[in-house]
């Protein structure tokens, strides 16, 4: 049998050691006066990333309508209004800088003019329509309302026995309140000796710097 020199086996036992002593203790329990080992916990697992929040779907944007041309089933409406009850209205809905109005005359029902006034502090919106303003188109629909053409958007104009009804279809606010973006939504104005408007979409600003100033 080969010896094996005693400076060689010292060298082999040293890194034994050295090996053993650098490994973790494993854990321990007593269980009924005997000792097991036990197994070392799992690492906690990291953390998931919080989801992504949904995604906000855009309003569908509305057809575009060339305001000028004729409806099928419209017919050219009288310059001059019939005879019946003669009605003046002047109606505001809103607070001081945040507004609209409405005021017009009509006859028996019929609409012979209108002007409308709105304000998002500080701008402005104005325009007012008579049958007989160049450039205007008035014509009556099949149900009885008016519709009003002009080279910036549409107006309907419904009568109901209670109220007018001012439909704003894709009204420039650019040629009528130097701002971006176009009216779209209602006016109703309540007829009787307490006159009362409501209005619905006409007064979304959907510009940034006026909805920061109006925030309701």
């Amino acid at each position: 049998m080969q010896r094996i020199p005693f400076k060689t086996l010292f060298s082999v036992m040293l890194v034994a050691v050295l090996v053993g002593a650098c490994a973790p203790p494993p854990l321990v329990s007593k269980e009924e006066g005997g000792i097991i080992a036990t197994p070392r916990p799992e690492p906690a697992a990291e953390p998931e990333a919080p989801a992504e929040p949904p995604a906000v779907a855009e309003e569908p944007a509305l057809p575009r309508i060339d305001p000028m041309a004729d409806v099928p089933g419209d017919r050219p409406a009288p310059v001059a209004v019939g005879k019946g009850a003669l009605e003046r209205i002047d109606c505001k809905h809103g607070v001081e800088d945040l507004h609209a109005r409405m005021a017009f005359e009509a006859r028996g029902g019929q609409i012979a003019n209108f002007a409308y006034y709105s304000k998002w502090k500080p701008r402005t919106c104005a325009f007012d329509f008579a049958r007989n303003s160049p450039g205007t188109k008035w014509r009556l629909t099949r149900d009885g309302a008016t519709r009003v053409h002009t080279p910036e958007g549409r107006f309907l104009i419904r009568t109901r026995s209670d109220a007018y009804v001012f439909e704003f279809e894709q009204v420039q606010r650019g040629r009528f309140c130097g701002m971006p973006g176009e009216i779209n939504g209602s006016m109703t104005i309540t007829r009787g000796r307490k006159n009362a408007c409501t209005v619905s979409g006409i007064l979304d600003t959907k510009d940034p710097l006026l909805d920061a100033l109006h925030k309701r």
